[in-house]
């Protein structure tokens, strides 16, 4: 349900940019075209690190760009990104086209993370919208889902049908394109920009001043922790259902006229698509939680049924009805997470502040995937997946009993 306020049109706005946004038919499909490229899972680890390093080193400065220069204005210049990427990853024959290609879009996320939320919070906040955040913000992103469960189901289709996997990156444009205009059609008073000039010295000192303000409160500090490193352990874990598929191989043949390396395309297409689905239901869901038991409750069980969770999926790795439940359950623990996390976050930050603490935030989740990925990444190849899942898991569960709790007020 749309909440009431006087410009509905733009809540629609704010759903197709992240449909489209979420139209990358290669996602399914990353780590397969990695490892038939050639690479090793430590390599792999290696640009995963790249791409988080770029995000690490400027998610603070574009979140000042935002809220400084205009967020409309940092949307686009990140779209402009995100296609160069995908042009080079399409034409990438070695690891330092990989390199390269995965550095621009490193900068495409550090330009677009946090501001897209922080231009819905300043939506909410200019019309007066009554509904709490967590609904409209889970609303909005229930169709970047429904997105997902597109691309995946498209993407089966071009990797059928297309010359090659690397095509995938090419039409994934066409959608990239369109959000860029799409963004271009935003009200103006999205783009509140505080200057119109770029001084090199203010921008430095805006940037001490953001970290400053993210850090100076206690209760801010928990709450960006605690969104960062489940982010992270998500984002960092998630592609390992690629190689997961390839190992098990196929035990049904779902379509007799392709082969079984095509088969096994489809299923990982279908089970990401699965997994997109339920994460439709979980973030429009969300809110309803709360009627239960309080959002703080929530986020502390959440953790604690993903580390059960990956430790269950590391000992049954070779169950396909596993990893498929596991995987769709990893996609429907964050949704659900997510808005509350948001909320939180916008509810005790300054609404000129919110882009930047949001970077903040994406900052120290690309931190800490920039240590894990090349770690979990030299486990799986070193051992195996199995072992590098189990242990993780165990870590997991470790870090729920010591780490600070979030406590009901």
């Amino acid at each position: 349900m749309i909440p009431e306020c006087t410009d509905k049109k733009q809540i629609y706005k704010f759903g197709l940019y992240g449909l489209l946004k979420n139209l990358r038919f290669f996602e399914p499909y990353l780590w397969v075209y990695f490892l038939v490229s050639g690479l090793t899972f430590f390599e792999i680890g290696i640009l995963v690190a790249v791409r988080e390093a770029i995000v690490y080193i400027f998610e603070i400065p574009s979140g000042v760009f935002a809220d400084r220069f205009g967020k409309k204005n940092e949307l686009v210049l990140c779209f402009i990104l995100y296609i160069f990427s995908f042009i080079m990853f399409f034409l990438s024959s070695n690891i330092y086209m990989f390199v390269i290609g995965m550095a621009l879009y490193g900068f495409g996320e550090a330009f677009r993370s946090g501001t897209h939320k922080a231009m819905i919070m300043e939506f909410l906040d200019y019309n007066k919208v009554k509904e709490s955040k967590s609904r409209v913000y889970g609303l909005t992103r229930s169709y970047s889902n429904i997105g997902s469960v597109l691309s995946s189901i498209s993407g089966i289709f071009i990797i059928l049908f297309s010359p090659d996997i690397s095509y995938l990156f090419l039409v994934a444009i066409i959608p990239y394109l369109l959000d860029l205009v799409l963004i271009l059609t935003y009200p103006e008073y999205l783009n509140a920009k505080q200057d119109n000039s770029f001084v090199f010295k203010d921008f430095l000192k805006e940037n001490i001043l953001s970290i400053k303000y993210t850090f100076s409160t206690k209760k801010l500090n928990i709450l960006i922790l605690e969104s960062s490193s489940y982010h992270a352990v998500f984002k960092t874990l998630r592609d390992f259902i690629q190689p997961i598929i390839l190992a098990i191989g196929v035990y049904y043949v779902l379509f007799s006229q392709f082969s079984d390396d095509e088969n096994i395309l489809i299923y990982v297409g279908l089970i990401y698509a699965l997994a997109q689905l339920f994460s439709v239901f979980a973030t429009r869901n969300a809110y309803r939680l709360e009627k239960y038991i309080d959002s703080n409750s929530i986020l502390n069980i959440v953790w604690l049924l993903t580390a059960i969770s990956i430790v269950m999926l590391g000992l049954m790795i070779n169950n396909i009805y596993v990893v498929v439940i596991s995987f769709v359950l990893f996609y429907v623990y964050l949704n659900i997470r997510k808005p509350f996390m948001v909320e939180k976050i916008a509810n005790n930050t300054e609404s000129n502040k919110r882009a930047s603490v949001l970077s903040i935030e994406s900052q120290i989740t690309s931190l800490i995937i920039v240590i894990l990925a090349p770690i979990l990444g030299y486990l799986s190849e070193r051992y195996s997946i199995k072992v590098m899942l189990v242990s993780f898991g165990v870590f997991m569960l470790i870090m729920y009993i010591i780490k600070p709790k979030q406590k009901s007020a």
